[in-house]
């Protein structure tokens, strides 16, 4: 491999990585990872209530 081989390829990747960080989320990305999150903020707070209500049932016994 020659030297101006080896700068070119470490040039391409550096600018195919910063396109990725540059490009806006489409619409539906925005929409899907909204949904993602509201699962997930609804995930924890029914694990929560599952472990208060063990708590309350340990307590009753």
């Amino acid at each position: 491999m020659g030297l101006f081989q080896r700068f070119s390829r470490a040039r391409a990747g550096r600018r195919a990585r910063a396109a990725e960080r540059r490009r806006t989320p489409s619409f539906r990305e925005m929409r899907a990872q909204l949904r993602t999150e509201k699962a997930e903020a609804d995930l924890l707070a029914t694990e929560q209530r599952i472990h208060l209500e063990a708590e309350r049932m340990r307590r009753t016994r």
